[in-house]
């Protein structure tokens, strides 16, 4: 059976759980197995919340971020995933409440899609014509090949026509510092190389998809690195959530720091605001991150 219609069979078959549950309310009317009844039912609840509710949800979330050299203020957004689960009109919300914030850029750290299917991309990401900063943006592994199909060429072309800047491989200036772009790490278009090349004063940032990018960098030349990919476990279960983290170096959410050859590197990774698998989320709602950026 086709992969695509599988995922498809899984998504539409979870709203089973709806008459389910009914069916379990009614059976708790009589005594016998009650506690065996209340138990599913307890289980179907939560599997609704985290299949129905939470990626649904939007949260704003705000950190401030001191030492960094800069003085801005920054949202971050990655893992978007539009495709088999989520589609243009989720992307527009996202954009709505982006443009209610008070940020001086936004900057996406890959994985646009997840088997995007027939649509033409650049229908897809129309929504992010309407942000009102400037957009600064690296792919993910799902843009690039691994899992495939490969739409690298085509996606750039899409989000250039939306006047997003790929940033892979060169530094951009946003309020005096620079905002450099690393490719996937997966696609071995990570290297870090031509941050030698650029200019020697003021702080750096680097975007990259995948934050066990980390490892090759120096911390004399970036003072912090911004991510997604983990999706912070997406269904945080406690313990197990942590053995399906696609993290090397032990990253999970939030701010972390990652000792390399070169020091010990400062990392923020983003929980993303999509969803792989079925789109589920357990205590880890999709998230729009502002960053209050200090020096």
């Amino acid at each position: 059976m086709d992969k695509l219609l599988i995922k498809q069979c899984l998504f539409h078959g979870s709203w089973l759980v709806v008459p389910f549950m009914a069916w379990l309310g009614w059976r708790l009317r009589e005594r016998r197995g009650r506690w065996l009844v209340a138990l599913l039912l307890a289980g179907c609840l939560v599997f609704a919340w985290a299949r129905f509710v939470e990626p649904q949800r939007i949260r704003v979330q705000e950190t401030v971020l001191t030492g960094t050299g800069a003085q801005a203020r920054l949202v971050l957004i990655s893992d978007i995933h539009l495709g088999v689960y989520k589609d243009r009109a989720y992307l527009q919300r996202l954009v709505d409440r982006i443009n209610t914030l008070r940020v001086d850029a936004v900057v996406i750290a890959g994985d646009f899609t997840y088997e995007p299917g027939g649509e033409p991309l650049e229908r897809m990401f129309a929504p992010l014509e309407t942000l009102q900063k400037p957009v600064y943006a690296v792919l993910g592994n799902h843009d690039q090949q691994a899992p495939g199909p490969d739409i690298d060429a085509d996606l750039r072309a899409a989000l250039a026509t939306h006047g997003v800047q790929v940033i892979e491989g060169r530094t951009v200036t946003v309020r005096g510092f620079g905002v450099a772009g690393l490719g996937d790490r997966w696609a071995g278009k990570d290297n870090p190389g031509f941050l030698a090349a650029g200019p020697g004063s003021g702080p750096t940032l680097v975007l990259a998809h995948n934050p066990d990018s980390a490892i090759a960098l120096d911390p004399a030349r970036v003072a912090l690195v911004l991510a997604g990919h983990t999706h912070g476990g997406q269904i945080r279960i406690p313990w197990l959530y942590r053995h399906v983290i696609p993290s090397q170096y032990g990253f999970d959410r939030g701010e972390q720091f990652l000792r390399t050859p070169h020091g010990r590197v400062r990392v923020y990774t983003t929980v993303g605001t999509g969803e792989i698998g079925l789109p589920m989320r357990l205590f880890n709602p999709p998230t729009i991150d502002v960053l209050d950026l200090r020096p």
